[in-house]
């Protein structure tokens, strides 16, 4: 028993970690195999009071997001937990705005997983410092 939720717990952190490098690269495609039909994502109210729901409307979100950046942003993994079929990655994003800035945010990415695929993401980032970086 105790192989067996090892293996889930290090397949789950595999899925998130591949779900969120796919969101840095801009891999659409990859990006929507890793999450199933009920799909949820939530953002900071701030950047979007509606949550992103679906495959279609992530593969926008994904491709939007590539936007923001010149180039792809990194990601410096600080902390993962996995327990049962919940994974939450703490993780800095380093990039190049547009304006050439270099951009540094903590986020905390809060990840459920259904079958081996993502059916909720939640996003937490200190907006305020996201946005001073960006403009």
């Amino acid at each position: 028993m105790t192989k067996i939720c090892n293996e889930n717990k290090e397949k789950n952190l595999a899925v998130a970690r591949k779900l969120l490098a796919s969101l840095m690269s801009g891999d659409k495609d990859q990006a929507i195999t890793l999450i199933n039909e009920n799909f949820v994502m939530s953002l900071p109210v701030s950047v979007s009071p509606k949550p992103i729901s679906g495959a279609r409307s992530f593969g926008r979100y994904v491709e939007a997001a590539t936007q923001i950046f010149v180039g792809e942003a990194k990601f410096e993994e600080l902390n993962a937990i996995s327990v049962g079929d919940t994974v939450v990655l703490e993780v800095k994003v380093i990039a190049r705005t547009k304006s050439g800035n270099q951009y540094e945010n903590l986020y905390v990415h809060w990840f459920e997983l259904e079958a081996g695929k993502v059916s909720q993401w939640r996003e937490h980032v200190d907006t305020k410092r996201a946005f001073e970086c960006l403009t």
